[in-house]
C-alpha cells in the first residue's frame, strides 16, 4: 500500500467515521501523521484518486468503502456496531444514463478544413489546433441541427491496451443512424460543447476532458477522483474527416492507455458485447464496424501497436 493510502488507513482507523480525502489530510497535518515527504497543493486530489483506484480495483478486497460520494471508512469497521449502521453499508454507484450533449457543439466551416487536408480521411494537427488558439472555430445550434457547411467536432476516445482496442455494439440508447446500429464501435466519442472550454483547455477546446468524460460514464469510472489519472493516461492523437454525403463530422482520436489493473465493465444497453480486439494483425470483416470505426481503424492499429 503506498503512502497515502497508509495515511487514510490510519487516521480513518484513528477517527473512526467517514471522512472526504480533503478531511484526512487536514486530520493528518493537525495530529501529526503526515510523513514529510508529503508535498504539494492538490494532495487532497492524489488521496481521492488513490482511494478511488484502490476500490475499483480490489474491490471488495479493498481495505477502504465509500459511505457517500467522495467520503471513506475503512472496511475492518464495517462489523463494528458502535458505528451507526448506515455508515456501516457501502454505497453503490448509481449508473447515470448518458445523453450526449449536442446544443452548441463545436464546429468549423468546410472552407476552414480544406487546406488542413492531408489524405483521405486524415487532417493535420498543428493546423486545427491553430484555428482553435486564433478562436477560428464556431458553435452549431446542435450536432444534429448543423448548417450545410458546418463541420461539427467530436471527441472519440479509443482505450488501448497491450496492442488491442476496446470494443462494443451499439444499442439503441444513443444511437439511431441505420449504419451505426448494432454496429462494432472502436471508441466512446461526443460532441464537443462550449461548455467544454475552460480556461485551463484552451488549446484543444476541453477535447481531451470532453472524451474522459464520456469515457467515464460509458465505463462507468464516475468517481471524480479517478479523473485525473484518466486526464494523466489520455492523449490527443489526430484528426480524421470522414466526410460523407449524409453528415460531416470532424473526430478528434484521443488515446487513453488503459492500466492492467482496469477491467473495463458495463452493462448498459449501450455497450453491448464488450471485447478486445487485438490489432497486431489487421482485423477481418471490416465492414462489420461503424463507419466512424472504419475511418479510424488504421490509426487505432498504429496506436495499439505502439503500445505493446
Amino acid at each position: 500500500m503506498d503512502a497515502y493510502l497508509t495515511l487514510a488507513e490510519d487516521v480513518l482507523r484513528r477517527v473512526r467515521r467517514p471522512l472526504s480525502a480533503h478531511q484526512i489530510l487536514r486530520s493528518a497535518y493537525e495530529h501529526g501523521m503526515a510523513p514529510p515527504h508529503l508535498r504539494g497543493l492538490t494532495q487532497h486530489k492524489t488521496l481521492g484518486a488513490r482511494l478511488s483506484e484502490d476500490i475499483l480495483h480490489q474491490r471488495e478486497a479493498s481495505r477502504f468503502y465509500r459511505t457517500a460520494p467522495g467520503r471513506f471508512l475503512l472496511r475492518e469497521l464495517a462489523d463494528d456496531e458502535t458505528i451507526p449502521e448506515e455508515l456501516r453499508r457501502p454505497i453503490v454507484a448509481r449508473r447515470r444514463r448518458r445523453n450526449l450533449a449536442q446544443k452548441r457543439s463545436l464546429a468549423f466551416h468546410r472552407s476552414e478544413l480544406e487546406n488542413a487536408r492531408r489524405g483521405l480521411y486524415a487532417i493535420d494537427t498543428s493546423a486545427i489546433l491553430n484555428l482553435i488558439e486564433h478562436g477560428s472555430f464556431h458553435y452549431a445550434t446542435s450536432a444534429p441541427q448543423r448548417g450545410l457547411d458546418e463541420v461539427v467536432v467530436w471527441a472519440f476516445m479509443l482505450v488501448i491496451r497491450s496492442g488491442c482496442v476496446l470494443t462494443y455494439r451499439q444499442g439503441h440508447y444513443r444511437e439511431n443512424r441505420d449504419t451505426f446500429m448494432h454496429r462494432r464501435t472502436i471508441g466512446f466519442y461526443t460532441p464537443v460543447i462550449d461548455d467544454d472550454l475552460s480556461l485551463f483547455e484552451r488549446t484543444d477546446h476541453g477535447i481531451v476532458s470532453s472524451g474522459v468524460k464520456a469515457l467515464a460514464t460509458d465505463l462507468d469510472l464516475q468517481e471524480r477522483e479517478l479523473w485525473p489519472l484518466l486526464s494523466e493516461r489520455s492523449r490527443l492523437e489526430a484528426f480524421l474527416y470522414p466526410e460523407s454525403h449524409l453528415s460531416s463530422d470532424l473526430l478528434a482520436v484521443v488515446a487513453f492507455s488503459c492500466p492492467d489493473w482496469l477491467d473495463p465493465i458495463s452493462k448498459r444497453l449501450a455497450i453491448n458485447d464488450l471485447e478486445w480486439l487485438d490489432l497486431r494483425s489487421p482485423p477481418n470483416h471490416c465492414e462489420d464496424f461503424d463507419p466512424w470505426s472504419q475511418a479510424i481503424l488504421s490509426e487505432a492499429r498504429h496506436l495499439a501497436m505502439a503500445s505493446g
